[in-house]
């Protein structure tokens, strides 16, 4: 095996040792779409000893048998970088726009990301062609743009694909419905001609939960696993010197490698 799919067998294989809920379960136990998100950059063996702290307690998603499933995201932004450079100041009112492709069910969506109140992420979507995940097409322009004014927002006029992000996922599931743990390996950046891997030896967990604390946000603090502000967008604009300004991402590009 070679190193950099390491981390992608053992949360597989994590994943496989838990109970199985089918996608119609997740989604109706819990669409989520209003949460707080807390992300955590760890290591194989904090991974294990998190999985082994929660034991039980955690379901893992299963599609036909899969737990391991490819991702792939276009990121739009503006061809001065307004939406990184909105995040990069911190900005309390600021939103991402993507399309999302699940590779192995072919589906894919338009999603819109915004930061709401107290740390809160607001998560919208409508069904995309895949065959235009590079494309923001009229109808996803025409969403895009009712999200955005019913929040106070504008949608900027000129959005191009900016980055696209490829990975693998296993998302796990507590025993009461309302948390959610997606960990990501396997993470590769690139824009156009170029690209960069990341992560090749970490796992990076995201708790997603309608609370700010619960049981697996309570289990990685008592292991003393420290949250940590991470944005594949932003960090991928970084890595690959697509904007300027991105010094607030160096230290987590540094843990990524």
């Amino acid at each position: 095996m070679n190193a950099p799919d390491r981390p992608t067998a053992v949360v597989a294989t994590v994943a496989a040792g838990l109970p199985g809920l089918s996608l119609a379960e997740v989604v109706a136990g819990s669409e989520l779409m209003s949460r707080t998100d807390r992300k955590y950059v760890l290591r194989l063996p904090d991974f294990l000893a998190v999985a082994d702290a929660l034991g039980d307690r955690l379901l893992a998603l299963d599609i036909g048998g899969r737990r391991s499933f490819a991702y792939s995201s276009t990121y739009f932004d503006t061809p001065d970088h307004a939406v990184f450079r909105a995040h990069r100041q911190e900005r309390r009112r600021r939103f991402k726009i993507r399309t999302r492709t699940y590779a192995d069910t072919a589906d894919t969506y338009c999603e819109l990301k915004l930061s709401g109140r107290r740390e809160e992420t607001v998560k919208r979507r409508h069904p995309h062609p895949t065959a235009a995940a590079d494309v923001l097409t009229p109808e996803a322009r025409a969403f895009l743009g009712r999200e955005l004014d019913s929040a106070g927002l504008a949608l900027p006029g000129s959005l191009v694909p900016a980055l696209v992000t490829g990975y693998r996922r296993s998302t796990l599931v507590t025993a009461d419905r309302r948390t959610r743990i997606t960990c990501d390996t396997a993470l590769v950046w690139t824009a156009g001609a170029r690209a960069r891997p990341a992560a090749r030896q970490q796992v990076l967990l995201e708790v997603k939960s309608a609370t700010e604390r619960n049981a697996v946000t309570e289990t990685l603090s008592r292991l003393r696993l420290r949250e940590t502000s991470v944005s594949k967008y932003c960090a991928g604009v970084v890595a690959l010197g697509l904007a300027p300004g991105g010094n607030r991402w160096l230290p987590v590009l540094r843990r990524l490698g």
